[in-house]
């Protein structure tokens, strides 16, 4: 039984599933790493093996589609007070995009994360006036291969039976 599954199953009830976000741009000197639910910030284990110490960051994230969907999108919205993360995305002069990985943790085992979510791109930002930043994050375009070839009746006859 998976982590995940065992943590909304079997868990006491004092459990907390702590929620990460990371982004990172070739641009960043480092990633920002985010933890939702723990005041004192925490060092977990990714998947390659290496611990990473997340900071805390009061921040909301509003999922758009459940876990296992490969077309995800995520909303984040958290407080930026000293205008670190929107100056370094202000810096980027490239077309790549900001990348977003999600990882949840069980509160009593930091070693493996639950869920990871990690194929998503930032595709829009911004700011509002009293400090809070709300960005969007999706998956790539799946259907990013395009032939360009229009069917037409002249090309393909047999179409015209199924109009």
């Amino acid at each position: 039984m998976s982590n995940y599954t065992s943590f909304f199953l079997n868990a006491k009830g004092g459990l907390i599933n702590l929620e990460c976000i990371e982004i990172s741009h070739s641009s960043f000197a480092e990633p920002f790493r985010y933890v939702r639910n723990d005041t004192s910030g925490i060092t977990v284990r990714h998947e390659d093996g290496l611990d990473y110490v997340y900071d805390y960051q009061l921040l909301e994230i509003q999922r758009s589609n459940v876990t296992n969907d490969i077309d995800q999108a995520m909303n984040i919205t958290f407080a930026d007070m000293d205008d670190t993360f929107t100056k370094a995305l202000q810096s980027i002069t490239t077309t790549e995009r900001p990348t977003f990985k999600y990882r949840s943790y069980r509160d009593d085992d930091l070693t493996e994360p639950m869920v990871i979510i990690q194929t998503l791109e930032i595709t829009s930002m911004s700011k509002d006036a009293s400090g809070y930043i709300t960005f969007e994050a999706k998956a790539p375009e799946l259907n990013s291969v395009k032939t360009g070839d229009t069917y037409t009746l002249d090309r393909f006859p047999l179409l015209r039976g199924t109009l």
